[in-house]
């Protein structure tokens, strides 16, 4: 195979699909090389040469199901290898763009590539991307995450109520206040914070972006199968491995990096001290992330990881807007009209969206300061519901936070 020919895109899809079926190789030929841009001047065959140098062999002990089964993925992960790596980097583009319209393939050397990702010390050489209905859709929501501000935000597969509560007010917050929220479409804060950013007003296009450690047209986990198909439909499915790539066990910390480098801010709603999430949080403290966290009753397996990032320097999130602080982002929220009176007075604020549910819970602090609970027994709406109605109070600048956990209304 000799194509000293091939363009830079044709490298990038070739070398990123290779990569989606040996961890770590990007960074190999980074650490031989020196830099992204010296791999993707390599001719093809050098790369041949370097992968058998670097082939790997598993050989597990007899017997065991589990290692047997790990073996096998692997052995069927290098013959995938083995085939992309003989076709060459034509070929394989060929293959990568033979694709429905709502499916892109972007290329590190490319514009649409997001620039927070090339912070990463083995950055994804390609982004197989799923979202819209066409790909000059795909590709517009692809700028934003570009030039819009992005937070993540991840958590344990089997939250607590509160969690999940907590989750669904932070995403739906931060969706109406013009930010796209990120995380990896898993069980759990995962879907909790996609779904809550998908039915919210949101200001931009995409409100979501999921990450899959899987192929983009991948439905993993089956169970979330009809929030996948909301996702594509109205937001981004994005990943760094090849089309129709199966889910694994390595490929979720690869993931996991991803979505920490996207973001401006990862925000952990609850997690063991030992968990994918805080994976995450650790890519985001290397890749300068500002950290979030929402703290959790002492004591409790979920609260962990939080309390325990929160004892080291994390800041605490309660709501959208300690998020907007950290990131030092602020937006006119979908809703909102105002100016400032020439006699100082606060301004003259219009909400058209939260219905009853805002007017309740403005009523009751309009009396007295009252917590999350106190408020939904007050107003005879569920504690998730009260929770949404006072975050998007908050993003709006209308209430606030106190000790205690009381929110009061704001008078300026």
């Amino acid at each position: 195979m000799r194509e000293p020919a091939a363009g830079a895109r044709a490298m990038c899809v070739w070398l990123g699909t290779l990569a989606s079926y040996r961890p770590g190789f990007v960074g190999e030929l980074v650490l031989r090389y020196r830099t992204t841009a010296q791999v993707l001047a390599r001719p093809p065959e050098d790369i041949v040469a370097f992968a058998a140098r670097r082939r790997r062999v598993v050989r597990p002990p007899a017997g065991d199901r589990a290692v047997s089964r790990a073996a096998g993925e692997a052995e069927s992960d290098a013959g995938q290898f083995a085939a992309v790596l003989r076709d060459g980097p034509a070929a394989c583009l060929r293959r990568a763009e033979r694709r429905p319209p709502g499916d892109l393939v972007v290329a590190w050397s490319e514009a649409l590539y997001p620039d927070q990702l090339r912070d990463l010390r083995d950055p994804p050489l390609c982004l197989f991307v799923r979202g819209g209905a066409d790909r000059e859709k795909v590709a517009a929501r692809m700028s934003a995450i570009v030039d819009a501000p992005v937070v993540s935000v991840v958590g344990t597969r089997a939250p607590s109520s509160y969690g999940e509560e907590m989750a669904r007010s932070i995403s739906r917050g931060l969706a109406r206040a013009g930010v796209i929220v990120a995380s990896g479409l898993a069980m759990g804060i995962d879907a909790v914070a996609q779904e809550a950013a998908v039915d919210a007003e949101a200001l931009l296009d995409p409100a979501t972006v999921a990450v899959l450690g899987c192929g983009a047209d991948v439905v993993y986990p089956r169970c979330n199968a009809r929030l996948y198909a909301r996702v594509a439909a109205t937001g981004l499915v994005l990943s760094e491995f090849a089309w129709g790539v199966p889910a694994r066990a390595w490929r979720f910390p690869a993931r996991n990096r991803v979505i920490a480098a996207l973001a401006r801010a990862v925000v952990l709603v609850e997690g063991a001290e030992r968990s994918g999430a805080r994976i995450t949080v650790g890519h985001g403290v290397d890749a300068g992330r500002e950290i979030l966290c929402v703290p959790g009753e002492a004591g409790r397996r979920l609260s962990q990881a939080p309390n325990r990032l929160l004892g080291h320097g994390a800041q605490v999130c309660e709501s959208a807007v300690d998020v907007l602080d950290a990131i030092k982002y602020s937006a006119r929220p979908p809703g909102v009209e105002g100016g400032e009176d020439p006699a100082g007075e606060s301004p003259v604020v219009v909400l058209d969206h939260g219905g009853a549910a805002i007017r309740d819970v403005l009523g009751a602090l309009d009396e007295a300061a009252f917590t999350i609970d106190q408020l939904a027994a007050r107003c005879g709406l569920t504690v998730a519901k009260t929770a949404s109605a006072v975050s998007d109070l908050e993003v709006e600048g209308l209430a606030r936070r106190m000790e205690g956990g009381r929110y009061r209304l704001m008078r300026r």
